[in-house]
């Protein structure tokens, strides 16, 4: 089973599109408020996923470890609505096999061009010089980025550059061919912040990103942030993406 052939609204949904398109549905559990799948694809490891209503996903996820599912066996982590892990039954729980806290973090996306202004960002040619530069970049604008400057996800840099250096940049990467492209390692020189680099650049990226076509679903631009970073959710709101999800993940061990 595929992520469309799930019951509507899930086999809508445009985080499942645009994460998990090419992900293999396992196991599916749904109800009309909450959905709960273990997905298996390219890019990434086998996970349970759940979205809806908190409690009921909670009820979801207590009915998944009641059964045992052969595939809930293989998951190596959880990624569900906010709320949900603590809205299960104590005595239950345990049974998704993974730890007892985790992270925290907001799924975002844009199907339009966002409100910024891109004049005067430029998209950076791949490639080892590029990488280099963009790599000391980040040590100075956002020197915890999880993406590598030379990842080969990467379909490209866009930068915003002040006295020839480069001041703002942001990367995108496809997670596997044919999924949207994701934003990724947005960086402001804190010599420059304040300035509206963040909206020139990101929306820069987005206006060339929406010209990917995915192989399934419309065009869009994502981005995870993590919860607690109220300050980059309200500039992402503002330039036009769309809070969607508000998640947490916990992984089993190993």
């Amino acid at each position: 089973m595929r992520i469309t052939e799930l019951p509507d609204p899930w086999c809508r949904s445009p985080y499942l599109l645009g994460e998990h398109a090419q992900a293999e549905v396992r196991a599916a559990w749904t109800s009309p408020d909450a959905v709960l799948a273990v997905l298996d694809g390219p890019g990434r490891r086998c996970g349970l996923f759940g979205l809806g209503d908190p409690a009921a996903l909670a009820r979801l996820l207590e009915q998944a470890v009641r059964e045992g599912r052969p595939a809930l066996a293989e998951i190596r982590y959880v990624t569900s609505q906010r709320g949900a892990f603590e809205a299960m039954d104590p005595a239950l729980a345990p049974g998704l096999g993974v730890a007892a806290d985790g992270s925290a973090w907001d799924w975002m996306w844009t199907a339009g061009p966002l409100t910024g202004d891109p004049d005067g960002a430029e998209r950076l040619p791949l490639g080892t010089a590029t990488a280099a530069e963009v790599a000391d970049f980040l040590s100075r604008g956002h020197p915890t980025a999880s993406t590598a400057p030379d990842d080969e996800r990467l379909i490209g840099w866009w930068g915003v550059r002040r006295g020839g250096r480069l001041r703002a940049v942001v990367g995108a990467i496809l997670v596997t061919p044919g999924l949207p492209p994701h934003l990724v390692s947005l960086g402001v020189d804190p010599a420059t912040r304040g300035q509206g680099l963040a909206g020139v650049v990101m929306s820069a990226a987005v206006g060339d990103c929406l010209l990917v076509v995915p192989e399934v679903g419309r065009p869009m631009v994502s981005l995870g942030l993590y919860a607690s970073n109220d300050v980059a959710r309200r500039v992402y709101a503002r330039l036009g993406f769309r809070l969607e999800h508000e998640l947490a993940s916990r992984h089993r061990p190993g």
